[in-house]
Order: C-alpha cells, then structure tokens, then sequence
C-alpha cells in the first residue's frame, strides 16, 4: 500500500513540474514558447529566449542587408571591369592608329624633303639657264648689232 501512495505522490509531484516546465509549440517555421506562468524563472528564461531571438533575426536581416551590398559592390566590379577592358581595347586601337598616323606623317615629310630638295636643284638650273639666256641674248644682240652693221656697209 504505502508503494501505492508513494507512486501517487511521485505522480502529483511529476504532474506539477510538467505544469511548471515551459511548454513548445511549432507553427510555420517557427518556435513559439508557451507556459503557464506560474515559475517567474521560466518565464524569465523565455522573456530572455525572446529577446535573443529578436536579436538572432536582427543580426540575420543586418547580414542580409550586407549580403546585398556586397553581391551590388560585386556587380559594379565586374562591371567596372568590363569597361576598364573596354578603354584598354579602345587604348590600343588608339595607339595603332598613332602609329600608323607617325608612319604615314614620316612618309610625308620624306616626300616633301624631297620635294624641296627637287625645288631647290630646279632653282638651281634656272638660275643657270637664266644665266645662259643671259650671255646668249648678250651674244644675240652683238651678233645683230655686227649684222646690222655688216648690213649697212654692204
């Protein structure tokens, strides 16, 4: 008999714990706490699980926030990147055609060189064949003039 009643007892004692022991219910995704609130330490205990839950889901948006900020950086350095592709490609086309541009202006000056080197040898037989013009028209009008001369005495 006295098993009986101690097994009672144990009963009682078991059934007025479970009442004080904090109680779990799963709903959508999330676990929410329930308890009868007769032990102030418990609820305490709960009170403080909420608090770092609402903490735990700040800190989460907050990574997510930098989450986003860091994928943003990201695409604005790949783009970056691209255009910074784009200038050294668009660099280089630059610098080909420099080169071709120097190339052709050496060619140019080499002609026009040449050219004034032409110019100044022409100068140079006119100046002679000015020189000629000059001592033959001389001899031209001596020759007229002993013509002229030899006309009148004929």
């Amino acid at each position: 008999m006295s098993l009986r009643a101690e097994l009672e007892v144990a009963r009682k004692e078991h059934a007025d714990l479970v009442e004080q022991v904090k109680i779990f219910e799963v709903s959508d995704d999330e676990l929410d706490t329930v308890t009868n609130g007769r032990n102030p330490q418990v609820q305490q205990k709960i009170d403080r699980i909420d608090q770092l839950r609402a903490e735990n889901d700040a800190v989460k948006a907050e990574a997510e926030e930098w989450k986003g900020r860091i994928d943003r950086l990201a695409s604005e350095k790949e783009t970056t990147r691209v255009q910074l592709t784009s200038a050294e490609v668009q660099l280089q086309a630059a610098k080909e055609k420099n080169k071709v541009w120097a190339q052709r202006v050496e060619e140019l000056r080499s002609q026009l060189s040449s050219a004034v080197s032409d110019r100044e040898t022409l100068v140079k037989e006119l100046e002679t064949a000015k020189s000629v013009v000059t001592v033959v028209k001389a001899d031209a009008g001596k020759m007229v003039a002993q013509y002229k001369a030899d006309a009148e005495a004929t």
